[in-house]
C-alpha cells in the first residue's frame, strides 16, 4: 500500500495598513514531517524543500535577506509516564515581499515543492474591499471564487449588497424596524422583486450600478 504524500501548505496574505500603493505580502511555507517524525532525513528534506521554494523571492541587491526558516517543535512524552522531550513536527519558511507575488513566482514555489515529492496547497487571505471592513477569508490562490457567505469575490456579506436576479442591477439595502408586514421592495430598473412582501423590517434600496433590462420574449 502506498504511503500518502505529505502536504506542503503555502499561505499568502497582505500585511500592514491598507494604502494606495502596493502592500507587503507575507508568503509562508509550512511542511509537516511524516512518519519518521524528527529524524534527520525527514526534517532535512522538509528544510531543503522550504528553502528551495522561497528561492523565487530573493533579496534585492544590497538589501538584507528577509527569508526566515525554522523547525516547528512540540513536546511529547516518551512512553507512559516517561520524560517529556521536544520533537520536530514540521518546518516553516517565510518571507515578506513588497507587493502581491506574481503568478510565475508562485508557480516556482509550487514546482519546487512538487519536485521534492510533496502534495502542494496554495491559499491566500482575501480581504473585503469595502473601506474600514476587517472581514477576510482564506481561499485558493488566484481563483475568482466567492467565499462562503460573501456577496462577491471581493466584498463580504456584511454590507447588504443585492443584485437583481432579472436585470443584474446592483443595490445597497438599508433597513429599519417595522411593526407588522412591511411592503416588498422592487428593482427600480426592471420591477423585479428584491425583497419579498411581509418582512419584519422596512427596506429601502439605493441603486449602485444599473443593469440592462432583458429583451421581452416573443409570443
Amino acid at each position: 500500500m502506498s504511503v500518502p504524500k505529505q502536504t506542503a501548505t503555502v499561505t499568502i496574505e497582505p500585511v500592514g495598513p491598507r494604502s494606495a500603493g502596493p502592500r507587503d505580502h507575507s508568503i509562508k511555507v509550512a511542511i509537516g514531517v511524516g512518519p519518521t517524525v524528527g529524524t534527520v532525513t525527514d526534517t532535512g528534506r522538509a528544510s531543503r524543500a522550504a528553502r528551495a521554494s522561497l528561492a523565487a523571492f530573493p533579496p534585492a541587491i544590497g538589501e538584507p535577506d528577509r527569508r526566515t526558516f525554522a523547525d516547528v517543535s512540540t513536546t511529547r512524552k516518551l512512553g507512559r509516564g516517561g520524560p517529556s522531550t521536544s520533537v520536530v513536527v514540521g518546518v516553516e519558511g517565510s518571507v515578506t515581499w513588497p507587493s502581491r507575488p506574481e503568478e510565475a513566482s508562485v508557480a516556482d514555489v509550487r514546482d519546487a515543492l512538487l519536485g521534492e515529492g510533496y502534495r502542494v496547497v496554495v491559499r491566500e487571505k482575501r480581504e473585503c474591499a469595502e473601506p474600514q471592513c476587517k472581514m477576510a477569508a482564506v481561499v485558493e490562490w488566484n481563483q475568482a471564487a466567492v467565499p462562503p457567505g460573501w456577496y462577491s469575490e471581493r466584498v463580504c456579506g456584511g454590507h447588504n449588497y443585492r443584485t437583481c436576479a432579472k436585470c443584474k442591477s446592483v443595490f445597497v439595502l438599508t433597513s429599519s424596524n417595522f411593526v407588522g408586514q412591511a411592503p416588498s421592495v422592487h428593482c427600480e430598473v426592471c420591477g423585479h422583486v428584491l425583497v419579498e412582501w411581509g418582512s419584519s423590517k422596512l427596506w429601502t434600496a439605493e441603486l449602485i450600478r444599473r443593469g440592462e433590462i432583458p429583451p421581452a420574449r416573443s409570443a
